[in-house]
C-alpha cells in the first residue's frame, strides 16, 4: 500500500481538478471555453486572471503555455482516476484536509479578534531570567568596528586617531572618510556580530584575533599592502549567556505561541463543557 506522503501528494494534486469538476455543475453556456478534457472546461475568464499579470508582448506564448499546462494536468488527473482505485481513502484525506483548513482559518480569526494582549517587557525579562540555560552561545560574538586602509594612504594617521578616540563624532567622520575614499569598513557597535564573520575580514586566525582583542580592545596591524584597525567594544565568549537584546524577539515569539496555544485550548475546553451541559454532546 502507498505511504502517507504519496496519498497526501495525490490529495493535494487532485484538488484543482476536483474544483474544476465541481464547477461543471453550474451552467456556463455563456462563457468562452479555451480547452476541454471530457466535460471539464478551461474558460477564458479563468485564464484571463493569470494573463493579467503578464506582459502584453508575451500574450500569445503565455496563453498557449497556460492552456498546455492545464491540459496536461487534467489529462494526468483523468489517467490517475482510472488507475487509482482507493478513492474512499482519498475522499477521507480530502475531507480531513478540508476540516483542518476550516479549523485553522477559524482559529486564526479567533486569535485576531479575541487574543488582544501582547507580550510585555516584564514577561520577556521573567522568562529570560528563569530560562538562562536556553540561551547559551555556541560561538563568540562581538560589538565594535573594523577598518581596512592601504598602508600608503595619506589618511592613515587620521583613521588611527579617530579609531583610538572612537567618540560619536569620530565614528561619524570615520565612516564618511572610509566611504569617500573607498576604504573597506564595517561598524557593528549597536548589534552583535558573530566573531567568525570578523575573522573572515582580517589576515589573522580566530585565536590570534581573539587573543589580541582580549589583551587590547583596539588593535592595529599591517599585512601586505593594507593596515587593519579592529575595535572590540564588547566580546561574548562561547558558552556565555546571550544578552537579552539578542534574544528578546525570540522570547516574544515563544511566549506568544504559548499564549495562543493556551487560548485555543481554553476555547475548545469551553465548547466541550457547554456541549455536555446543553445535551449537544452525549457520551454513552
Amino acid at each position: 500500500m502507498f505511504g502517507k506522503g504519496f496519498w497526501k501528494y495525490i490529495c493535494l494534486s487532485a484538488l484543482p481538478a476536483l474544483l474544476f469538476a465541481c464547477r461543471e455543475e453550474v451552467s456556463y453556456a455563456e462563457r468562452a471555453s479555451l480547452a476541454s478534457v471530457g466535460d471539464v472546461h478551461l474558460y477564458k475568464d479563468e485564464a484571463d486572471i493569470m494573463f493579467a499579470q503578464q506582459h502584453r508582448a508575451d500574450s500569445a506564448a503565455f496563453m498557449q503555455s497556460y492552456i498546455e499546462r492545464w491540459a496536461i494536468d487534467m489529462l494526468f488527473y483523468e489517467k490517475a482516476k482510472e488507475n487509482v482505485v482507493a478513492t474512499d481513502e482519498i475522499d477521507k484525506m480530502v475531507e480531513s484536509y478540508r476540516k483542518s483548513l476550516i479549523e485553522n482559518v477559524y482559529q486564526d480569526r479567533l486569535i485576531t479578534q479575541q487574543l488582544l494582549p501582547g507580550i510585555t517587557d516584564a514577561e520577556v525579562l521573567g522568562f529570560y531570567e528563569q530560562q538562562q540555560s536556553l540561551f547559551e552561545l555556541d560561538e563568540p560574538y562581538i560589538k565594535g568596528f573594523y577598518v581596512q586602509i592601504p598602508s600608503k594612504a595619506k589618511r592613515v594617521r587620521d583613521v588611527r586617531n579617530r579609531c583610538l578616540r572612537k567618540g560619536q563624532e569620530d565614528l561619524e567622520e570615520l565612516e564618511k572618510l572610509c566611504t569617500e575614499n573607498g576604504y573597506e569598513y564595517q561598524f557593528f557597535t549597536e548589534e552583535w556580530m558573530p566573531f567568525a564573520d570578523l575573522v573572515h575580514k582580517v589576515p589573522l586566525t580566530k585565536q590570534q584575533l581573539m587573543d589580541r582583542l582580549l589583551n587590547k580592545n583596539i588593535i592595529e596591524f599591517k599585512e601586505g599592502k593594507f593596515t587593519y584597525f579592529v575595535c572590540a567594544d564588547s566580546i561574548l565568549q562561547k558558552s556565555d549567556t546571550k544578552p537579552l537584546e539578542m534574544v528578546s524577539d525570540e522570547i516574544k515569539e515563544l511566549l506568544m505561541n504559548s499564549k495562543k496555544a493556551n487560548f485555543i485550548k481554553t476555547v475548545k475546553r469551553s465548547l466541550y463543557e457547554e456541549a455536555l451541559q446543553n445535551g449537544k454532546l452525549i457520551i454513552h
